[in-house]
Parts: C-alpha cells; structure tokens; sequence
C-alpha cells in the first residue's frame, strides 16, 4: 500500500469482498485486478447467464462489462479500499457494441478510464473469449460521486 492506496490485485479483492450477496458473485464475475484507472475482470459461463439459444445473453455481457468499469471507476472515486457507498461511481450511460457470442469458456474484460472530467468519467470495456477474440466493446459513462461536505 503506496500513500494509502492499495495495489490493483488487493484492491480487486476488496472489491470482489464488497460483491458478496449481490448481483456480481450470484453471476460469477471475479475482479483481477482494479487501480491506476484500469480494470480486468472474468466471467465464466455457466447455463444461468445464457439465453434460449445457450449462448451468452447480451444483458449479463452488459452487466459483465459496467461491473468491470466500475471496478476501474472505484480507484478513482476512494482509493483506499475502505467501502464509503457515498463514493460509489453511478453508471449513467453504456454505449455497447456486441460482436460475437460464445457458450463456453471464460470472459474476461479489461477497462481502461479513457476521459476524466470533473462530473464524470468515461470508460473503455472490451470484452474478450478465451482465444481472444473480440465479444464485445463498450462506453461507460460514470458518474463521480460528490462527497457530502
């Protein structure tokens, strides 16, 4: 820990601590590592998160994907790896391209924080299969959260 700040892959843990009982560990997303703006995550699939067809449903790729900004929007919003949901990024927009699908394997996304306003923050997600290839590319607009003075 480097003037308060936790590395990426203690952070990821915090995180992944913080998940327990929501919507991120029921679908089995795992945070590797999160800080210095960036994010990597993965996603196994399991038969819960497709759709009829047995592939990925687009909405748990969605979900995958704003998770994993979120992730990286986190370092950003509260550094210190004490959970303040007062500095929670609020996702506001995701601008989601889905180029492929896949029934097997692991997903993982890597999210990279490409705009840094004073209001928001806007981050690159792309999601990758096990061999590589693209699945999908997103935008996710996030809200910085204000602390209350």
């Amino acid at each position: 820990m480097a003037g308060g700040r936790l590395d990426p892959e203690a952070y990821a843990e915090k995180i992944n601590g913080w998940a327990k009982g929501t919507m991120i560990e029921s679908h089995g997303t795992r945070i590797l590592s999160a800080g210095e703006g960036r994010a990597v995550a993965e996603l196994p699939f399991k038969p819960e998160l497709s759709q009829p067809t047995g592939l990925f449903h687009g909405g748990a790729i969605i979900a995958f994907a704003d998770e994993t900004a979120t992730a990286a929007s986190m370092w950003e919003t509260n550094p210190t790896g004490e959970f303040k949901p007062e500095l929670f990024p609020l996702t506001l927009q995701i601008s989601a391209n889905l180029i492929r699908n896949t029934n097997r394997g692991v997903l993982r996304a890597e999210a990279e924080i490409i705009h840094r306003g004073r209001t928001t923050l806007v981050v690159e997600v792309k999601v990758r299969d096990e061999l590589g290839k693209l699945i999908a590319s997103l935008l996710v607009t996030q809200l910085i959260p204000v602390p209350a003075a």
